[in-house]
């Protein structure tokens, strides 16, 4: 059984089980906009001094690319003409963003534990032993010992609710590129049909590209159409 159909089977049909493809798709786009118009601001932040590291650097930049194309498949989403590949493309790289952003979920979350593990002012634990070595036996250093005993489960409460809380936005995550994949797949679907009853001729406005002038604006539109045109071909070729 080969990758696709195997995930065929896992496809949703509606969203949220009730909620049409479609509509799922618009709340999907519109937050993965809102998310990733947060990487201007992460570029920004330089202004105000935050230091940035080469991947958080890569990750914001990451971020700024891949915002017009969720915009473009936002805007395009019922234009029959057109969405098509403009969902490929968009569908295309949602998946790439979803495996990109596990990976960074998981490297931030190391990266925040190890500052903590490196901070000794913050570690109730070596307080404790330092209490206890001076062998006062008193009330207020009984006192002392609660208060940091509870402090020392702390880390571990955060580490609880930050694996939690991966796990679900994880699971979420995984599920909108379902959606997305599916609603993807359709749109192929009724293309293939469009095809067929239409003798091949489903030629949109915007092939008039090919033929256009040679300005930046023109050559950046050949570029984002042929990148959309072969990401339909390769989703074509993945569901078929």
């Amino acid at each position: 059984m080969t990758l696709s159909s195997q995930l065929n089977q896992i496809l949703p049909q509606k969203f949220f089980g009730f909620v049409p493809l479609y509509i799922g798709v618009e709340l999907i786009l519109a937050v993965a906009i809102i998310n990733k118009a947060g990487g201007v601001y992460g570029i920004l932040s330089i202004i105000t001094g935050h230091p940035l590291n080469f991947w958080q650097w890569l990750y914001n930049i990451l971020a700024i690319l891949v915002l017009p194309s969720y915009i473009s498949g936002l805007i395009h989403l019922k234009n029959r003409k057109n969405n098509t590949r403009k969902l490929s493309l968009a569908c295309l790289i949602y998946v790439v963003d979803s495996v990109i952003g596990l990976l960074y979920t998981y490297y931030f979350i190391y990266f925040w534990f190890s500052r903590e593990d490196n901070n000794p002012t913050a570690d109730p634990l070596s307080q404790r032993d330092n209490i206890i070595a001076d062998e006062v036996i008193s009330p207020s250093s009984t006192q002392d010992l609660n208060v940091l005993a509870s402090q020392s489960a702390s880390p571990g409460r955060e580490l609880f609710l930050t694996v939690s809380s991966t796990i679900i936005i994880t699971g979420i995550r995984f599920y909108f590129t379902l959606v997305v994949l599916s609603f993807t797949k359709a749109l192929l679907k009724q293309d293939l049909l469009n095809m067929k009853y239409d003798d091949g001729n489903t030629e949109d406005d915007e092939d008039q590209l090919l033929s256009g002038d040679d300005g930046i604006a023109s050559k950046y539109k050949k570029y984002m159409y042929n990148l959309e045109i072969k990401s339909k071909e390769i989703l074509r070729n993945f569901f078929s």
